[in-house]
C-alpha cells in the first residue's frame, strides 16, 4: 500500500491480487463504493482498460482517496463483494457460477475482504 499515512484527499494505491468482484473500501465508519474508486490493471500492458473492462482473475491497482477523517489510525477493509453493490440475485448467480466451476473454487471460498492500517494525518 502507498502511501501508509495522509491527509483528506490523498490517493492511496493497493495492490490487489485475486480481486474478484465489486469493490468496497471501509474507514472510520465510511463506505467507499465503485463510484468513489478507481481500479487498474497491475500489468503495465493493460494500464489504459477500463476498470469495469479489467478480467476477474487479473491482479489489480486499487485507488481510493482518503475521506475527510480527523487525524488517528484506522483499519481499513477491503470488501470484495460477490456482485454488484445490493444486487443479491447476481451475487447468487455469480457465485453459482463459480462453484460449478472446480477450478476457481481457492477464487471463490476465500475471504472476501483484506484489512490493513491507515495513518491520516493532520491538514496543514
Amino acid at each position: 500500500m502507498s502511501p501508509a499515512e495522509g491527509t483528506p484527499g490523498t490517493i492511496v494505491s493497493l495492490s490487489m491480487e485475486y480481486l474478484v468482484g465489486w469493490p468496497r473500501v471501509e474507514i472510520g465508519g465510511k463506505m467507499m463504493d465503485w463510484p468513489q474508486l478507481k481500479l487498474l490493471a497491475a500489468n503495465p500492458d493493460r494500464k489504459e482498460v477500463p476498470g469495469e473492462e479489467l478480467v476477474w482473475i487479473e491482479d489489480k491497482i486499487l485507488e481510493f482517496k482518503i475521506p475527510d477523517l480527523p487525524p488517528g489510525n484506522y483499519m481499513v477493509t477491503i470488501h470484495d463483494d460477490k456482485g454488484p453493490p445490493g444486487d443479491t440475485v447476481y451475487s447468487v448467480l455469480e457465485t453459482t457460477a463459480y462453484v460449478i466451476f472446480p477450478p476457481v473454487w481457492p477464487f471463490v471460498f476465500r475471504s472476501n475482504q483484506a484489512q490493513f492500517n491507515l495513518r491520516v494525518l493532520p491538514v496543514k
